[in-house]
């Protein structure tokens, strides 16, 4: 751009001086043509200039530790004219691990371009636009193009198959209590109380009742299984988190093969404040991992064992805790 404006100063004096020497209207033109073009060269390019923003797409919302993060770098707007020599600063940064980095990339209009980033770490991959910028016609003013939203890329931890699926399997009948069945219902086992209002009658022992001269009713009981809570410590190196994650994102999938619902705690590292979250399916494991991998990790911080568990419910609750080596388990 630099050159340009020296190019069009040697042609505004050349223009003065062919004024000076040759004064005829010829001249006059050329130089009023000349002072004039820059502002016809402006109104020109801002049709194409409204509306149009520059963009970052994710290729793909999910990819695997160790592949690629691809943007497609596009610049949107409505009018059939071209901007002129676009050029998008971009910035990306993982923000669990803090890694961060920047490009610049000069875009072909109608052409995306691409820009890869390597899945060196689990985490959540940020790509935004921090500046992007056309020009008029003439290339002597830069003009701001609207930046879009920010988009984001999880890192998923490679595939590691789980170690002691015998032990963890073997523990999912730790801690199994009979408890009412909500709406009661015909079962094996039950237990005997008082009649309370709101009981049906369905459920009341007649024979038992006409001997103590007062209702009695049968409560169904079900057995229920100990909740389980997931914990990790969320510091360490990348090396070491990588490997935490891999070893979380295999037990909690292998525990909703099983049908098991859990619990998945960590503790802000800085802090110590719980976080909790219920994980029933993969979508709810997403969205797990998906908080988790935007909470920035240093490498020493406070350990959720440090603190008392946050129990879902009541009853008794089956804790495993994941390391990087794998999963300690244990009641509590």
């Amino acid at each position: 751009m630099i050159g340009r404006r020296i190019l069009y100063a040697v042609l505004v004096g050349a223009a003065v001086l062919f004024q000076i020497f040759f004064r005829f209207y010829l001249s006059t033109f050329v130089l009023v043509l000349i002072i004039v073009l820059p502002v016809l060269s402006l109104l020109l390019a801002l049709p194409a200039l409204a509306g149009s923003m520059a963009l970052a797409v994710p290729e793909a919302a999910l990819v695997t530790l160790g592949g690629s993060v691809r943007f497609r770098v596009v610049l949107r707007h409505a009018s059939f004219l071209p901007l002129i020599r676009p050029r998008v600063r971009l910035r990306w940064t993982n923000q669990l691990t803090g890694e961060s980095g920047e490009s610049r990339i000069t875009l072909t209009a109608r052409t995306p371009a691409v820009l890869t980033v390597a899945a060196s770490h689990c985490g959540r991959l940020v790509c935004r636009v921090e500046g992007a910028l056309s020009c008029d016609l003439l290339g002597l003013f830069p003009l701001p193009v609207r930046r879009g939203p920010e988009q984001a890329v999880l890192i998923l931890p490679v595939h590691v198959e789980l170690e002691g699926k015998d032990e963890l399997a073997a523990g999912h009948n730790d801690g199994t209590v009979l408890r009412p069945r909500p709406g009661g219902g015909p079962g094996e086992d039950y237990d005997l109380r008082e009649y309370r209002v709101g009981d049906p009658l369905r459920s009341v022992h007649w024979k038992l009742s006409s001997k103590k001269d007062e209702l009695v009713v049968r409560e169904t009981l079900e057995p229920q299984q100990a909740a389980i809570v997931v914990t990790y410590d969320h510091f360490g190196s990348p090396e070491a988190l990588d490997r935490t994650f891999a070893q979380l994102w295999a037990l909690s999938r292998w525990l909703l093969e099983q049908n098991r619902p859990h619990h998945i705690q960590w503790a802000a590292p800085l802090t110590g404040a719980a976080e909790d979250r219920a994980v029933a399916s993969e979508h709810a494991l997403l969205a797990c991992l998906e908080l988790a991998f935007s909470t920035p990790a240093p490498l020493e911080g406070r350990s959720i064992l440090d603190g008392a568990l946050r129990l879902p419910g009541g009853g008794r609750v089956r804790h495993l805790h994941v390391t990087p080596e794998g999963v300690e388990g244990g009641g509590r």
